[in-house]
């Protein structure tokens, strides 16, 4: 069975031999001869040999109070936008949520997920601020409220974020494949997570969705020091 990761570490270390890397004209047209010869014997792109470099990463992120318990909502929007894969801790255990993926996406994928819940955060203070005058139970059921119209509105403007899929597939196919065996070969089994309804007919919900709607998403999506989020590879 061909090894393609290997092929691929061929391919990229021959097109580093260039004149700007202080290759002669000669060592360097035929590094890139040698390129071209096997893109086409074993049918591959530059895009894919660059697409098997990644390195893979996996991140967890513990918010334990009941912005945290919310967050996996957020992290599922997160992980369509960006094509990570994420799971989050089951009911009544310490609140967590894990991404997993190619390093640099993770990377961002950890960010945004840090702005949504910074700005959870923030706007929770201000509501129990507001309801201070409440009994606690009525402050609870309407914080409540207000975390899940929140946590629901940003994971659906975050989706909503993801580009169209390309024309071209291949790549988007290629790279979920290697992230699903990685996967695999560490032994993680994906299942969907049980939870319970949204308050969405609480009063508090529909003011936690319009606080969602003032969330700046744009620097997540461009991530730490980044200039492009979504594009595939480096």
């Amino acid at each position: 069975m061909i090894d393609k990761s290997r092929i691929a570490a061929r391919i990229r270390a021959l097109r580093a031999k260039t004149v700007e890397n202080g290759c002669t004209e000669e060592e360097a047209a035929a590094a890139a001869a040698m390129v071209a010869s096997m893109l086409a014997k074993y049918n591959m792109t530059a895009e894919e040999s660059d697409v098997r470099e990644n390195e893979f990463a996996k991140e967890e992120v513990v918010v334990d109070d009941p912005v945290g318990e919310r967050l996996w909502k957020i992290a599922d929007g997160i992980a369509h936008m960006i094509d990570v894969r994420y799971w989050a801790s089951r009911p009544g255990e310490q609140p967590s949520v894990t991404f997993f993926g190619f390093d640099h996406e993770v990377e961002i994928a950890a960010y945004l997920l840090d702005i949504c819940r910074n700005a959870m955060t923030t706007k929770q203070a201000e509501e129990e601020f507001k309801g201070r005058l409440h009994r606690p139970s009525v402050r609870r059921r309407n914080i409540g409220a207000f975390l899940d119209g929140m946590a629901d509105r940003l994971r659906e403007r975050i989706r909503e974020l993801k580009p169209e899929t390309p024309t071209g597939t291949g790549l988007i196919v290629l790279r979920n494949q290697l992230i699903d065996a990685e996967l695999a070969n560490e032994g993680i089994e994906l299942n969907n997570r049980a939870s319970r309804a949204s308050r969405d007919l609480e009063a508090g919900y529909g003011d936690g969705q319009r606080a969602a709607d003032g969330v700046a998403l744009n620097r997540g999506v461009r991530g730490p020091g980044t200039e492009d989020t979504l594009r595939i590879g480096r």
